[in-house]
């Protein structure tokens, strides 16, 4: 193989969304209650994302200066970057671009640990056949585009497997979703359509940071379990990180989606389902 790599260039600050327009009907208001109610969840999810920022800072330098890092690299920052917009989505209350956002960035991470897994063999192969070259007929840099995802990581993975399935069926334009989406006072007598909501909803909110903290931990323990690839993170920060947001993940106040079956039948249960804090819970099935 004759393609080198390059030292990486590293971004890897994550913050918070800035504060929105105020003529930006209803994101205003889901970002005051967003760092009013879930601040500490926000914290901690920003708190994933610097710690994996941290870990590719660290493995910037000539030790891993390898094509299996840069193959993976460049997949962990896809997934990286499309959490922390899920992040600030949730923020200004764009919950449908939130869960979106989540599927594809669990998408990217299950390739990435794919590649790791490989040795990056499918990625080496594709430069030794002209994934990159020139096409001189165009006048072009060439990339061929080669189809690549890691479907059997995503059908056995206990992190990645269940996220992605839901935020799949979440984010497809199923009449059921886009009812608990875009439609969630609706009942059996009537549908209560919107359209641009953005209002606060902390059941949603609830869900996606749940998602986002468990893609923070699959993230963080992949890179670890891979010393040839990624700098080692110290684990006086590292354990209480995956300590606390398993925890935070799995409280049962928060809202979630569960994975049932009914006659032969696989559905999800949404449970402790509330537009506000103070509000009763409730139970969807879908």
């Amino acid at each position: 193989m004759t393609v080198r790599v390059s030292p990486p260039r590293i971004f890897p600050r994550a913050t918070r969304a800035a504060k929105p327009p105020i003529d930006a009907a209803g994101s205003a208001d889901a970002y005051r209650q967003t760092g009013f109610v879930l601040d500490a969840a926000v914290e901690l999810v920003l708190g994933g994302l610097n710690l994996e920022g941290a870990v590719a800072e660290a493995s910037s330098g000539a030790k891993y200066r390898n094509h299996v890092t840069a193959a993976a690299l460049g997949l962990w920052s896809r997934s990286w970057l499309a959490r922390l917009e899920a992040l600030h989505a949730i923020e200004w209350g764009n919950y449908v671009a939130a869960i979106s956002l989540v599927r594809s960035a669990t998408d990217y991470a299950a390739s990435e640990l794919y590649v790791l897994g490989q040795d990056a063999a499918e990625w080496k192969e594709w430069l030794d056949q002209g994934g990159i070259a020139l096409a001189p007929e165009q006048h072009a840099m060439e990339y061929r585009l080669h189809a690549f995802r890691a479907a059997e990581v995503l059908a056995a993975h206990e992190i990645l497997g269940p996220i992605y399935r839901a935020a799949m069926d979440l984010s497809m334009p199923h009449f059921g979703s886009t009812l608990l989406v875009a439609a969630n006072d609706s009942t059996p007598e009537r549908v209560l359509m919107t359209f641009g909501d953005r209002d606060f909803h902390l059941g949603l909110a609830e869900i996606v940071l749940g998602w986002l903290l468990l893609l923070s931990v699959a993230e963080l323990e992949a890179a670890q379990a891979h010393p040839e690839a990624f700098a080692a993170l110290d684990a006086q920060k590292l354990g209480p990180f995956l300590a606390a947001a398993r925890a935070a993940a799995v409280n049962p106040e928060w809202c979630r989606v569960e994975p049932i079956e009914i006659g032969f039948e696989k559905r999800y249960l949404v449970q402790n389902w509330r537009r506000q804090p103070g509000a009763a819970q409730k139970r969807i099935l879908m």
